[in-house]
């Protein structure tokens, strides 16, 4: 997913939820079908690149719902795009695979959350 799509997608109202489960599951589906390790930065760099609720909460991380997520230095995020990184660096499909665990890990969450925050608005 560009970065373009997540704005048009944002800008149209879309959930915020649904933009970054989508995002990430492009991310998941991209990393399986890898073939060729130089095929690897574009996913890295849409791995890296901001979302939905960067555009929502922009500079106020620390009231952004996912903010545990991605800034923590040892969070889920930081830890799929370390991964990346090695596998990137290394081949060794250990790191791919790990990468992949915590995507699986992070999309969980994201629909936790997501259940979490209708909860609380209704």
């Amino acid at each position: 997913m560009t970065f373009q799509e997540i704005v048009a997608r944002f800008k149209k109202g879309e959930n915020l939820f649904d933009i970054t489960i989508e995002k990430w599951m492009r991310i998941k589906e991209s990393l399986l079908s890898l073939e060729e390790i130089s095929e690897l930065g574009p996913i890295i760099e849409s791995a890296r690149m901001g979302g939905a609720f960067c555009l929502e909460y922009q500079e106020n991380c620390l009231i952004c719902p996912i903010e545990k997520w991605c800034k923590d230095p040892q969070g889920t995020y930081q830890t799929i795009v370390k991964l990346m990184y090695m596998y990137a660096a290394s081949g060794q499909k250990g790191y791919k695979e790990q990468a992949l665990r915590h995507i699986e890990k992070f999309l969980e969450e994201m629909e936790e959350c997501k259940e979490e925050f209708r909860r609380r608005l209704h």
